[in-house]
């Protein structure tokens, strides 16, 4: 979806991120990721249910270790305690990898061929946190019509706080970031929240943008269509 409009606003500090799955990735070059956060975050409060929807890219021909993933989520930018989300780690070489996390517990990739997104599928992702120690999260392939879900149970209560829509550089298995991978330009679009005020989007949201090696590697707004990033190199 095309967005127009945009607002920005000022790039936030770097907050505690939850990292999507990654794969093992080859050794790196060490690099300091001030801010792996890239998109809006709208605040709110008793903040329960999250969705948004996704394209997922064309992106080939790039190392396979580099990658970013898209997600949707409650809490993490001024409720540091826990997150629960999901989303799609879009990585180098094409591979896509859908996953599930309620952190600090690790995150979990959603079992194939129970669910698969390919380049050009429209796939909507969403949270719903019955308690703040309990709820799901929800893939839907509206390309394909497949679905998949998990039920999370006595987690780290969340604060209902925050209503996340970002791309992020995640963390690798060496407790650095995986390479980010060059992801042009993506929208998550239909973004919306329920909270204690009733339904909210994106407009008006907090922008956070990508931050690495003191760089900024995003250009990030929102608006009540809802969310758009653009790679910078």
């Amino acid at each position: 979806m095309k967005l127009s409009a945009i607002s920005a606003a000022a790039s936030i500090p770097s907050v505690l991120a939850a990292p999507g799955p990654g794969r093992p990735p080859d050794s790196l070059t060490a690099r300091q990721v001030q801010q792996p956060w890239a998109g809006a975050v709208q605040q709110g409060q008793g903040l329960s249910y999250v969705t948004g929807t996704v394209r997922v890219p064309q992106i080939a021909g790039q190392p396979s270790r580099s990658a970013v993933a898209a997600w949707v989520g409650i809490d993490g930018l001024r409720c540091r305690r826990a997150i629960l989300q999901t989303g799609l780690s879009f990585y180098g070489d094409g591979a896509v990898v859908p996953w599930y996390e309620w952190w600090p517990a690790p995150s979990h990739a959603y079992p194939g061929p129970a669910f698969r997104a390919s380049p050009g599928d429209e796939v909507r992702m969403s949270v719903h946190a019955w308690s703040a120690t309990s709820g799901n999260a929800t893939l839907e392939n509206l390309s394909t019509g497949q679905v998949v879900a998990r039920e999370l149970y006595g987690q780290a209560p969340l604060c209902g706080t925050d209503a996340d829509f970002v791309l992020e550089d995640f963390g690798d298995y060496t407790g650095g970031h995986v390479p980010l991978v060059n992801f042009g330009e993506i929208d998550i679009w239909n973004t919306w929240a329920y909270g204690r005020s009733g339904w909210v989007d994106a407009e008006g949201a907090s922008i956070v943008n990508l931050e690495i090696d003191n760089r900024v590697r995003s250009r990030c707004g929102s608006n009540a269509n809802g969310v758009r990033c653009d790679y910078l190199w």
